[in-house]
């Protein structure tokens, strides 16, 4: 990250420069496909649109694949990356001290935490916590999305593709990483005519990095909070 000083002017004195040089980060993007394909005759014999259904299910499971690298990329980083020192470890589930250690270890550096991304068991600790420890959200269009609630200022995720046992506090974007898309999601028609076969060809081109580590914090938690 840039770093500049500054310094206190005497009365009709030179206004100081300095001049920044810079290293381009250049992301190596990749693909992410996944053909999705439906036998002719089981649109015909089901009572619901099962083409709509597979379409759904290629952007889900998409969806999975990018959240896999992103949080590949995170553990990279709050680990190796920092030489585990942005790692804080618990044996006795995930208390308030310990969450607040993990907060501190992103904090310290002067980026605030935007988000939390957690395993469920891991949100099941915060729970017992009281009702008053946590703003919950409530709207289900934002809880399928994981965003669960609101804690010190920053948002609540969960997932099932994080391992149980990991929680990841990360700082907002400008302080941590970007994610680079090339080419959005897209699909294109993919039939199998000899198998008779509906299909659609889903795939995006993307890029992922973790520019400034101290910007992500790891926790590896054990046990459970009673």
């Amino acid at each position: 990250m840039p770093q500049f000083s500054a310094v206190t002017l005497a009365q009709n004195g030179n206004v100081p420069y300095e001049v920044l040089k810079a290293t381009r980060v250049e992301l190596e993007p990749f693909a992410i496909a996944t053909w999705v394909k439906v036998p002719a005759l089981e649109v015909a014999v089901r009572r619901f649109n099962i083409l709509d259904r597979a379409k759904e299910k290629g952007t889900i499971e998409m969806a999975k694949e990018e959240d896999r690298k992103i949080f590949s990329a995170i553990e990279y980083a709050g680990t190796a990356a920092t030489n585990h020192n942005n790692v804080i470890t618990s044996n006795s589930g995930l208390t308030r001290g310990t969450l607040s250690d993990i907060f501190l270890e992103v904090e310290k550096w002067n980026a605030p935490v935007a988000n939390i991304i957690m395993n469920p068991a891991q949100y099941r600790d915060i729970r017992n916590w009281g009702r008053n420890e946590l703003d919950y959200v409530t709207q289900y269009e934002l809880l399928r999305t994981g965003y669960v609630g609101d804690i010190w200022n920053a948002r609540i995720r969960t997932s099932y593709l994080v391992s149980s046992g990991k929680l990841y506090a990360i700082a907002e974007p400008q302080y941590s990483g970007v994610i680079s898309v090339r080419i959005d999601l897209n699909s294109w028609d993919a039939p199998h005519q000899q198998n008779i076969e509906y299909g659609w060809l889903f795939f995006e081109y993307i890029g992922i990095a973790i520019v400034i580590a101290q910007g992500v914090a790891v926790g590896n938690i054990t046990g459970k909070v009673s």
